[in-house]
């Protein structure tokens, strides 16, 4: 198991916010403040193409499969939905495409692309759930 590890610090600046880790950063916002970069739900889109983007390129080499292009489209609807009697704002459904340039037969495309979403961790998450848990707080 590998554990991962990201600070988020708001900005003194409308709604921003810095992530880091590992000495890399990005930076978020909400078009109706600064609209300076993403808001968090297009980055979970967004860590979601880029893991499918991932997984495939490293399956492709193992498995020496003809993986010429890859890209994948996303989008999402936020909303509401109903949850153990509390209305929860979500994304309530994703959708994704994937594009694929390869010499390979259609049925073999699919087939990666079954393995893909099998093997992708964000993929998972988001499918499966996960637990989370709050580990109180530090006063600063």
């Amino acid at each position: 198991m590998s554990t991962y590890k990201v600070r988020a610090t708001k900005t003194t600046t409308g709604m921003q916010v810095a992530a880091g880790t590992r000495g890399f950063e990005i930076n978020f916002d909400e078009p109706g403040s600064t609209n300076t970069g993403m808001n968090p739900v297009e980055i979970l889109l967004a860590s979601f193409g880029a893991c499918q983007s991932i997984t495939a390129t490293a399956l492709a080499q193992k498995r020496h499969f003809d993986l010429q292009a890859f890209w994948v489209d996303v989008e999402g609807d936020l909303g509401r939905e109903d949850i153990d009697g509390e209305s929860l704002r979500k994304f309530t459904e994703i959708r994704y495409q994937a594009h694929v340039r390869s010499d390979e037969s259609d049925e073999d495309i699919k087939q990666f692309l079954a393995d893909v979403a099998k093997k992708c961790p964000v993929e998972n998450t988001l499918m499966h759930g996960t637990t989370f848990k709050p580990i109180g707080f530090i006063r600063e």
